[in-house]
């Protein structure tokens, strides 16, 4: 299983894509990012932002389901009762 480190440092990465699913379940997010990783060339990368806890287990998982590769997740708290997680994915097609 990918090791996950949350980290408050975001990467130095330029993304190609941001798909913003803050305050959305992840049910409905994933939708989005699916469309996301249809759309991007191999090479690109996809950066999630994300209020749902959840992202810290779901991102790795589709990064060992699929050919993509999981470059970080951070984790910043935002407010008394909200963390947002921003995933970073490097695009790769098979």
């Amino acid at each position: 299983m990918t090791e996950v480190t949350d980290t408050t440092a975001d990467p130095d990465i330029d993304p190609d894509m941001v798909v913003d699913n803050r305050g959305r379940g992840c049910a409905s997010g994933i939708v989005r990012v699916q469309k996301a990783l249809e759309d991007l060339d191999d090479g690109s990368i996809l950066v999630v932002k994300s209020t749902d806890k959840r992202a810290r287990t779901e991102y790795p998982q589709l990064a060992e389901q699929t050919p993509h590769e999981l470059i970080a997740i951070t984790k910043e708290r935002t407010g008394l009762l909200r963390t947002e997680y921003t995933t970073y994915l490097r695009i790769h097609k098979t």
